[in-house]
């Protein structure tokens, strides 16, 4: 019986410090986490005891970041043995979502040009043209949009929920876009074939000589055509400029003009240019190694005929 009682309490003991080294080796606890983390930075958290957010750098197994939630989380903790050199002594894994709630941000409504175009961020690269509003100029996008599949020759008219970042990248965008809604997709009127005049005139470039009966030719504004695509660029004496054009019998028009935006120092003729280019009645014809542009049957503009 003496015996008995030994191996009884012998055995206890054994089940105690079992017990009490698988605790040591794994144990639960509740974090918070913050929402609007870029994925190149470490997450943010709160311990329950913690005042301040922290950052948190392992990985958490079964779990997905999504930017635009912020979380509150169980997560298993368990300790390794035999540990790399410069290798976490933990592992953890996500045991419950305890919440999970939507960021706060703002919708908003976007227009989308036809084609990217060329722009420079942290170094060259293709942007989007896009509108906030109807009567706004066209501007460049650098951002991406997460789940809009973007396809050149269409225009969009899409909604977006754009959130605030908290400590975003250097160089980076403070914002995050994520599509909510498709409103419209439509084939871009540039598309469509251009008559012969279109294709004539892309072979050249078409120099600023005169502009509402002044000469101008000294301001180096000019125009380039692409008939294959319908487009022009050029420059109005200060920045570059483009977008699509159409050509039907002797009418033409250049809508939705895109710009940079460089500030114009000293004296240009942008502006006049451009009340010239988006005026809704424009007419031309093409004179020897001349295009000549009216608006009312009044000669508005002169474009002499260069080599590219």
């Amino acid at each position: 019986m003496k015996y008995m009682i030994k191996f009884s309490a012998l055995l206890f003991l054994s089940l105690t410090i079992v017990s009490l080294t698988s605790w040591a080796q794994t144990n639960d606890f509740t974090i918070k986490m913050k929402g609007g983390i870029p994925n190149e930075q470490a997450l943010q958290v709160k311990y329950y005891n913690s005042a301040d957010w922290e950052p948190f750098y392992a990985n958490i197994e079964s779990f997905y970041y999504d930017p635009n939630y912020s979380y509150e989380l169980r997560v298993r903790r368990t300790k390794l043995t035999n540990v790399e050199p410069n290798k976490s002594n933990y592992r953890y894994s996500l045991v419950k979502v305890v919440q999970k709630s939507l960021m706060k941000g703002e919708q908003l409504t976007m227009e989308i040009n036809d084609k990217r175009v060329d722009c420079q961020g942290a170094g060259q690269m293709k942007c989007l043209m896009v509108k906030f509003n109807p009567n706004d100029k066209w501007e460049y996008f650098y951002d991406h949009i997460k789940g809009l599949e973007y396809e050149e020759g269409y225009t969009y008219k899409i909604i977006v929920n754009r959130t605030k970042l908290e400590n975003p990248p250097q160089d980076a965008s403070v914002y995050r876009y994520d599509l909510v809604k498709v409103v419209s997709k439509s084939a871009s009127k540039s598309k469509l074939s251009l008559p012969t005049a279109a294709v004539f005139l892309s072979k050249f470039k078409w120099k600023l000589i005169s502009l509402n009966g002044k000469e101008v030719s000294k301001y180096h504004a000019f125009l380039l055509f692409d008939a294959e695509n319908g487009r022009i660029s050029g420059n109005s004496s200060c920045n570059n400029f483009f977008g699509p054009f159409l050509i039907s019998s002797n009418k033409i028009s250049f809508p939705n003009l895109g710009t940079t935006m460089r500030a114009c120092m000293g004296q240009n003729i942008e502006a006049d240019l451009y009340q010239v280019l988006e005026n809704k009645d424009l007419h031309y014809d093409i004179a020897e190694q001349t295009l000549n542009l009216y608006i009312k049957n009044k000669h508005v503009a002169i474009f002499g005929l260069s080599e590219k």
